[in-house]
């Protein structure tokens, strides 16, 4: 296992009035307006750890990154802004290491190896944030001594990254059988992430951890049942579904489904002032976890191998593209399972919508014909196993060089 866990995460608390468990999914999936969804927000603004997550949400835009690619560099960019404050909060001497430099370095560092090619932008976001007012909760001036950190602790992460497995190219065969799933591509393909369960993780012991017991037989009465459903909601599908079904898609060259999550966790962050810390914090375990959450959905995908609702009924319509890999679990409901649940620890009022979100991701993917029910029942399942793992594990305060 990468990382060592030993400290339970501790919250802050958040004060607001509970909001009404039945919200209406319809009712909250308008993306937020505040100055984290665009450039025009400045780092002083709002905390670094804001500040270069909307920048790699722009990167993941401008480049088409995939889904998986950009869980990883979520997690692995939050995870160094995290350690490089912890590491510039321990250091001894006259006067603290610059908050700023530390997590601008350690930005840049992860974002240099993320998208190679963009150095001299990074310098310069990195170069104008120095220059410009020192945010609110960085009272410290010691840049030289915070740009050492944050070039420390991003150079270990990546370094750990590069080892990490998770884009490891599959050699294995694709099963033949009733039931199994096949590649639709013209011409077949290789199954996409068919490695992303063996890869190493943050919180989870292996991606098999909480592996979830098979589907419903092929051909058994309840397996005919759910894939009926998918039927009937493609023959019948309204312009609400449809909606739904489109809206939670985000392609590559959108900021991807995590990246949905990073823009809540951006507004909340705003909305109830937390302070660089816990912000980088919360970035830091959401994403990791959501990263251990695809781990764990592929693991069970490329053990149970199961066939696409329009695999086994070709007249279904889909409303949306389909991945190149099997149905059971979803991604998306894996996925957002996860990062809903340690969003929702942490901003207790903001739960029950945050649940909904999530409930709505997951049901868009039965929408546009993609999944079975039962895909994103198990998918939300295991995504909130491993966030209350993630929950109970915590990061601890010793460094990258530790977990």
């Amino acid at each position: 296992m990468r990382f060592r866990k030993i400290v339970p995460l501790v919250f802050i608390a958040a004060a607001s009035a509970c909001m009404n468990d039945t919200v209406p999914p319809t009712a909250v999936l308008s993306p937020p307006k505040s100055p984290a969804l665009n450039g025009s927000m400045k780092s002083w603004e709002a905390g670094e750890s804001v500040y270069w997550n909307t920048i790699a949400r722009g990167l993941v835009v401008s480049h088409s990154s995939s889904p998986f690619f950009a869980i990883r560099a979520y997690a692995l960019l939050s995870h160094a802004q995290y350690e490089s404050i912890v590491a510039a909060e321990k250091a001894k001497g006259k006067t603290r290491p610059s908050l700023t430099a530390a997590v601008g370095r350690a930005s840049v560092v992860t974002l240099n190896y993320l998208f190679p090619g963009n150095g001299a932008f990074f310098e310069n976001l990195l170069t104008q944030q120095l220059a410009s007012p020192p945010w609110q909760g960085d009272l410290s001036s010691d840049i030289p001594a915070g740009n050492a950190i944050g070039l420390a602790v991003g150079t270990e992460l990546v370094t750990i990254a590069q080892a990490d497995r998770f884009f490891a190219p599959w050699t294995g065969t694709v099963p033949v059988g009733p039931g199994l799933w096949f590649s639709t591509s013209t011409p077949p393909a290789p199954p996409v992430g068919a490695n992303f369960g063996n890869a190493e993780t943050y919180f989870l012991t292996s991606g098999s951890q909480f592996r979830p017991p098979p589907p419903p037989v092929f051909g058994s009465p309840e397996y005919a049942a759910a894939l009926a459903e998918v039927r009937q909601i493609s023959d019948t599908r309204t312009p609400a579904q449809l909606a739904n079904a489109i809206f939670w898609a985000f392609p590559a060259g959108t900021v991807t489904p995590p990246g949905y999550w990073n823009i809540q966790a951006a507004e909340l962050i705003l909305k109830y002032h937390l302070s660089e810390r816990d912000a980088a914090h919360l970035f830091a375990i959401m994403n990791m976890a959501g990263y251990d959450a695809i781990v764990a959905c592929h693991d069970a995908k490329f053990t149970y191998w199961f066939i696409r609702p329009t695999q086994a009924d070709p007249l279904i319509n889909l409303a949306v593209a389909l991945p190149n890999f099997p149905s059971y679990p979803s991604d998306h409901a894996c996925v957002s399972g996860a990062q809903s649940r340690i969003l929702g620890a942490q901003f207790k009022p903001e739960k029950a919508r945050l649940d909904s979100l999530a409930e709505s991701a997951a049901l868009s993917r039965l929408e546009g014909g993609l999944h079975y029910r039962f895909d994103n029942d198990t998918g939300l399942k295991l995504g909130r196993r491993v966030a209350r793992l993630a929950l109970k594990i915590g990061l601890d305060d010793k460094g990258p060089s530790s977990h």
